[in-house]
């Protein structure tokens, strides 16, 4: 039972791990830049929700659905003030402009909801007691947080396949200068990638706050956890996100559950050294190609 409990709880976190690193996939892929303040992007879009849940009484749905807008909107000012202007700039240059904005965020986060060190939780909107799968015990916001996911998946799987805006963005990860030439609106396209990457951070962040405590530090640590899958899985590899960010999970449950609990911490930075020394290109990266 021991076992069949920490995969379940693995699973639960690898998932939410695998949807906060395809939104970071999603921006490297179509824009060549890793966002640095994606953390902050997730923090901000769990208060959004604590905002209008807790404090002004909306329901769950509403509200989560309110957080993923006000992520998305996020998502597009960075593009606006971060991006935009640097879109002919060194990597270097970007790197420290997300890095500067990560901050930003962490101080705005602070100024409206808490101070450093301070946390607030987040009700759950189902029952806390758990019930019983396969003879395991479940929480029910753990079934909740699988299946959102599973829903998150599919519909970016549609978007991409069936939807105008997808396949234009499709093509602008293969090849910008093409884009441009055959009429898309580039620039828009990677306005779109940004609101995006930031709106799945935000549903990351609206269905993990009732499993753990919020805080304007979490987004540090999402960010960090996201890189490993990234890596894990190969960097810009969405299918390698995902099944980064499952072993991830499952493996930080497994290392707390049968070797001692600061393990479980620090599973994450071993991966990421590991994977650089052994496979640096992670199980399904390939270097070289921009696919989304």
């Amino acid at each position: 039972m021991l076992l069949a409990y920490a995969l379940s709880s693995g699973l639960t976190t690898g998932a939410l791990y695998a949807l906060v690193a395809v939104g970071l996939v999603l921006c490297y892929r179509t824009t060549g830049h890793m966002n640095f303040s994606h953390g902050e992007l997730f923090m901000i879009g769990g208060f959004l929700a604590y905002t209008f849940h807790v404090m002004l009484g909306a329901p769950y749905i509403p509200s989560l659905l309110l957080a993923v807008l006000g992520a998305f909107v996020l998502g597009l000012i960075t593009d606006r003030t971060v991006y935009r202007p640097l879109i002919h700039a060194q990597p270097l240059a970007m790197v420290m402009a997300t890095v500067g904005f990560s901050f930003l965020l962490k101080g705005i986060g602070r100024h409206f909801w808490g101070g450093q060190g301070e946390v607030v939780t987040f009700p759950s909107p189902v029952s806390p007691a758990p019930v019983w799968v396969l003879g395991t015990p479940v929480f029910p916001q753990q079934l909740l947080v699988i299946a959102g996911v599973a829903v998150c998946m599919v519909l970016l799987i549609a978007f991409f396949q069936f939807t105008r805006a997808g396949k234009s963005m499709q093509a602008t990860a293969e090849n910008p200068h093409a884009a441009y030439l055959v009429g898309m609106r580039v620039e828009r396209i990677y306005a779109l990638t940004w609101g995006t990457s930031a709106a799945l951070a935000g549903v990351a962040a609206v269905l993990m706050a009732p499993l753990t405590l919020l805080t304007p530090d979490v987004g540090f640590i999402l960010l960090l956890k996201a890189f490993a899958a990234t890596i894990l899985g190969g960097l810009g590899s969405m299918g390698g996100a995902i099944l980064g960010g499952l072993l991830l999970g499952v493996l930080e449950a497994l290392a707390g559950t049968y070797i001692h609990s600061s393990v479980q911490e620090v599973s994450a930075f071993v991966i990421i050294m590991v994977v650089l020394v052994v496979r640096p290109s992670g199980l399904f990266g390939a270097r070289g190609l921009r696919r989304v």
